[in-house]
């Protein structure tokens, strides 16, 4: 107990003596100024106010008489004395009956002489106007004056009394001094009672306790210099580190089960979609074959055996080819399928492929351009990666039109390789952008059967590309679409 005490008595004394130290100083500093400084800050303050003075006076129109009222009104409420001359030197203003300046010897201003002063210092300005201290022969009395030339050849003399600056930063010295010694004792009695109160880190403490009961772990306790204090500040951030490690296996575990559930519904619901879309593709060639095998059961078009015959063949092709794809669909999309990766050459896959497809190309009648550099070092699986490029380009050779041009390009980045492939053609409705990856989707109802297109091969595409985890797109262009996939860089 005796030990808490003295810590206290510690903390108080420490925060006393600092902040006894930190004003003290500051007094000492606005001492030094006041005292020491102060007439050199009133002198400026006046030399400005005279320059002030100087640019009303030369807006001053001295052919009416009116003037010289309002000269000695101004002289009044600024406390300086003015004397203005003409060009031929005849005095045309002067602070009538001052006898600190002039001996009056005569009733007129041409007649009033001025008292010998002495010069003791001179400063001229680039503007051609000066400042004086002048200091009279036969006296003690000092004035800062300032001298201008304005008009047409008007001099004017502006004089501000020495004694007048010295009163006044006396008076605002001391005012200040006093001011500060209040402020030293008020801020001395604040810090005692600062200390004594011991209100800030309980209050820190308060608010990190407060919104770790609210579960909110953000805001820390700071370190403090008292141990006991010191060691409840640790206690709290372990203890709010360790709730807020707690809660967050929480979270994840929760958020993986969430998760999980909505994984197996979404598969549920992809599921049913899969065999319902499989069914209606399935239920087409079946008929067909159905009809023309009980057609040639019951003699049914007998001169055309063998154009039934055809038929059927034909559907039962593409009835394979639909097995085959939906085969490879299940495997691939599994997300179980294992991938074979190795490094190969990007350019050497495409470029390949591209030459197997010359014949029907020549046959569509369709201008095939490349922008593709040499020795694209890739990682991958070559086999799935090449069912990719196959798709963009079997669909891109099945929508073109109008210029009838595909092009295919690859672009890379720092860590991927991006391939790109265009065809001029109809555009795909906005609406349809995001479903062409979905299994048994046509966004071009008229590309479908007859072409053995069952809309499983974007499915597949996005599949490999996620099993690969690299992207894959499809957009708009101003006379085409373009399809485009990323393969990851290999290192050399």
């Amino acid at each position: 107990m005796k030990q808490k005490n003295r810590q206290k008595d510690t903390l108080k004394r420490r925060f006393s003596v600092i902040g006894l130290i930190a004003i003290s100083f500051c007094v000492a500093l606005f001492s030094v100024v006041q005292f020491y400084l102060m007439d050199d800050i009133y002198a400026l303050a006046a030399k400005i106010s005279m320059l002030d003075s100087a640019d009303e006076i030369s807006e001053i129109d001295f052919s009416d008489e009116s003037y010289l009222p309002s000269i000695s009104d101004f002289e009044t409420k600024r406390g300086i004395y003015i004397e203005i001359y003409a060009a031929d030197d005849t005095l045309l203003y002067t602070s009538e009956g001052n006898d600190y300046i002039y001996n009056p010897e005569g009733s007129s201003l041409a007649t009033l002489n001025p008292r010998n002063m002495k010069i003791l210092s001179h400063h001229d300005r680039k503007d051609g106007s000066y400042f004086e201290m002048r200091e009279e022969v036969f006296a003690t009395a000092r004035y800062i004056v300032y001298g201008s030339f304005f008009g047409e050849g008007k001099a004017l003399q502006i004089y501000y009394p020495v004694d007048t600056i010295t009163k006044n930063a006396q008076t605002a010295s001391w005012a200040l001094f006093a001011l500060s010694i209040i402020a030293l004792l008020v801020y001395c009695a604040a810090t005692y009672l600062f200390a004594t109160v011991f209100t800030g880190p309980v209050i820190t403490i308060s608010s990190a306790t407060r919104k770790i009961a609210d579960l909110d772990f953000s805001e820390k306790c700071p370190s403090f210099r008292i141990s006991e204090l010191d060691e409840l500040s640790k206690s709290i951030n372990t203890l709010s580190a360790s709730l807020e490690n707690a809660l967050n296996s929480l979270k994840i575990e929760n958020q993986q089960l969430e998760h999980d559930i909505e994984k197996e519904r979404s598969l549920e619901k992809a599921r049913r979609n899969f065999v319902a879309n499989a069914s209606h593709e399935l239920k087409t060639p079946i008929s067909i074959i159905q009809g023309y095998a009980e057609g040639m059961k019951y003699g049914i078009g007998c001169d055309s055996t063998q154009e039934f015959c055809d038929i059927i063949i034909e559907e039962a092709e593409k009835m394979n080819q639909l097995i085959v794809k939906l085969l490879e669909f299940l495997h691939i999309g599994s997300g179980e399928f294992p991938l074979a990766v190795q490094n190969f050459y990007l350019d050497e896959l495409i470029m390949s492929h591209l030459g197997s497809l010359e014949n029907i190309l020549q046959e569509k009648e369709i201008t095939l351009k490349t922008d593709i550099s040499t020795n694209l070092y890739a990682e991958g699986d070559p086999t799935l990666l090449k069912i990719v490029f196959n798709n963009y380009i079997s669909n891109a050779i099945s929508h073109a039109d109008f210029e009838k041009e595909i092009k295919v390009s690859v672009s890379e980045s720092n860590e991927d390789y991006t391939v790109t492939v265009y065809n001029t053609g109809k555009l795909i409705d906005e609406a349809d952008l995001d479903n062409l990856w979905q299994s048994f989707y046509r966004a071009d109802k008229s590309h479908s059967r007859a072409e053995g297109r069952f809309g499983l091969g974007l499915s597949i595409v996005a599949s490999i590309q996620e099993l690969h985890k690299q992207k894959y797109s499809v957009k708009n262009t101003e006379n085409g679409v373009e399809f485009s996939f990323t393969v990851n860089k290999a290192k050399r």
